[in-house]
């Protein structure tokens, strides 16, 4: 089954769940759903203080209305138990990154102001970033330097502005920290910008997608130092790892080719030839891609080093089960303990449980 490209672009946690979207519908499964919180917090969360804090899922679903046109999206959230399930209602220009820890960032836009909020979701609680004139299309948390890094658009003619860094204690402007990407044939119009910062939280990969080939930029914000990977055979972020960024090809669905680059170098190992949802697991030496494949036995997850060679089989995935990428990828793409979701029923367990 081919999955649409353009369905990972409407939603950051839509395809990078695997569906979870279902998991709303699963009050019969001991789901309810709840109206977001409109409490102010009172103190930074556990991720901005350095703490691991809570596993947290998001979906954005879009909302449309009786002619198809995309009228809102709504945010659905939890902890990783998934016993409450609690939902915002935003406007269509709008979108959802993370989570970092236990919090989701969020931005709306209502045609006048953007805006970027922080959602506590264990604490079911709220705090304001920034607000600005200019349309916010994406952010991400950068904790190692307490601010967020946003990626803006003009207003009236929705040209480029360009990375912009805001510190989090509110203590000044915020300031543009790399310039707009160049305009490129190869590439056609960029319809969507995508972040993901490397294990070490010191580089950050900005990825320009048109229809289906990326451009990613590899940015150092304590220098400003940039690398580009703009070869238009290569698609959607899955990672940075040291010195390499994993991606997709350039597929309008999956399955779809994965390849890791050398940004100094520009050299390239295949990793996989035809892989499905995947997500980067583990850190430092131990890191690999996993994935699902078919086979003849069906379903299947796969590991293999982020150098490249023979995959290890993990084993045949049974039912409805789906492989549990981060939500918001490539917000936040590297996972210590990959989980597997039941689709219907909504149970989440660790994929050393499905080996057993």
């Amino acid at each position: 089954m081919v999955e649409s490209r353009w369905l990972r672009w409407i939603g950051p946690g839509l395809i990078a769940l695997g569906g979870v979207g279902a998991i709303v519908s699963t009050a019969s499964g001991g789901a309810r759903l709840q109206p977001w919180a409109t409490t102010t917090c009172t103190d930074e969360p556990a991720a901005v203080q350095g703490g691991i804090g809570p596993d947290v899922w998001f979906e954005l679903e879009p909302q449309l209305d009786g002619d198809g046109a995309l009228r809102g999206q709504r945010l659905t959230l939890s902890e990783m138990d998934g016993t409450v399930v609690r939902a915002m209602d935003l406007p269509a220009e709008s979108f959802a990154a993370g989570p970092f820890g236990g919090i989701v960032l969020v931005g709306a836009d209502d045609g006048a102001l953007s805006r970027v909020d922080m959602l506590d979701v264990e604490r079911d609680c709220w705090s304001p970033l920034d607000e600005t004139r200019s349309i916010v299309r994406r952010a991400t948390l950068d904790e190692a330097r307490g601010g967020i890094i946003e990626m803006r658009v003009d207003r009236a003619s929705r040209e480029d502005l360009g990375i912009w860094f805001r510190p989090l204690d509110g203590r000044g402007a915020a300031r543009r920290i790399l310039g707009p990407i160049e305009a490129d044939a190869r590439f056609g119009r960029t319809w969507s910008t995508e972040f993901a910062w490397d294990a070490a939280r010191g580089r950050l990969a900005i990825q320009s997608c048109g229809e289906a080939a990326c451009r990613t930029r590899i940015l150092a914000p304590d220098t400003g130092a940039t690398l580009m990977i703009d070869q238009p055979d290569l698609g959607l972020l899955l990672g940075v790892d040291d010195q390499r960024v994993i991606t997709y090809g350039a597929c309008l669905g999956l399955p779809c080719p994965v390849v890791s680059t050398d940004v100094i170098s520009g050299d390239r190992v295949l990793l996989v030839g035809e892989a499905g949802a995947a997500a980067l697991v583990g850190s430092g030496d131990d890191q690999r891609l996993v994935y699902e494949a078919d086979s003849a036995a069906g379903r299947t997850l796969r590991s293999v080093s982020l150098g490249g060679g023979q995959p290890t089989d993990l084993g045949h995935v049974t039912g409805d089960l789906r492989l549990m990428t981060s939500p918001g990828q490539p917000d936040n793409n590297r996972l210590d303990r990959p989980r597997l979701r039941h689709m219907t029923g909504g149970r989440t367990v660790l994929l050393s449980e499905t080996l057993r």
